[in-house]
């Protein structure tokens, strides 16, 4: 194992721990500094934080089992496991964006509201030091631009899954909180649309940058 194996290899052992102190705190509602709760429990999981912090802990264990077989068996990391990484990566930077340059201005609570407790974790912690790993240390076979459709993947579902939910949801001119998480159809269905038409192409712009910037390193 190489020097830059070795410190891919540490990286992901601290994500995958922060990933689980940090769903210990969110699905045990843990707080060092109270916020109220946008939801409880299981039902956490419809965040698109929540999903992609989780996704990133899996991804990443994945990554270091297959990576100690690699060191011992020479068998390579399968290619699918780098493109788990790489939708990762994708999530956590989308959702790193979107809570410092608009969650962050919109919600009562005030903007460092969103980096206290579990949000710690998982709109900081996990999405910087995963975004380095990453970029930095993770050697992985060359991307195909075909994989920046497939990187974005998760984001598509989740838009889809997000929207409908509005539109199930949406009657009398207005949708309930409850169903509108983000807030983004309080001022109609076509607005959180919208919104989410321009994550995705934020989110796709960042499958491409980081196309090109593990390309310059990765290994053929």
């Amino acid at each position: 194992m190489n020097k830059k194996q070795k410190i891919s290899l540490i990286f992901s052992i601290i994500i995958v721990i922060l990933a689980v102190v940090g769903s210990i705190f969110c699905f045990g509602e843990i707080y060092l500094v109270y916020t109220e709760p946008l939801d409880h429990g299981i039902r956490l999981l419809k965040f698109f934080t929540v999903q992609s912090n989780v996704l990133a802990g899996i991804t990443s264990l994945l990554y270091i089992i297959y990576l100690l077989r690699e060191n011992k068996t020479k068998k390579p990391i399968p290619k699918a496991v780098h493109i788990l990484r790489y939708i990762a990566t994708i999530d956590l930077v989308v959702t790193f964006l979107v809570v410092a340059l608009l969650l962050g201005f919109i919600v009562d609570e005030g903007y460092f509201s969103l980096y206290v407790n579990a949000n710690f974790f998982f709109h900081f912690a996990v999405p910087v030091l995963n975004l380095i790993n990453f970029i930095a240390f993770e050697n992985t076979p060359k991307l195909n631009f075909k994989d920046t459709f497939v990187g974005v993947v998760h984001l598509i579902l989740y838009s889809i899954f997000y929207i409908t939910v509005v539109l199930l949801n949406y009657h009398d001119g207005a949708v309930p909180l409850e169903h509108d998480w983000y807030g983004f159809a309080q001022l109609g269905p076509g607005v959180a649309f919208v919104c989410f038409v321009v994550i995705l192409g934020v989110g796709y712009l960042i499958a491409y940058l980081l196309y090109k910037l593990k390309n310059k390193n990765n290994k053929e």
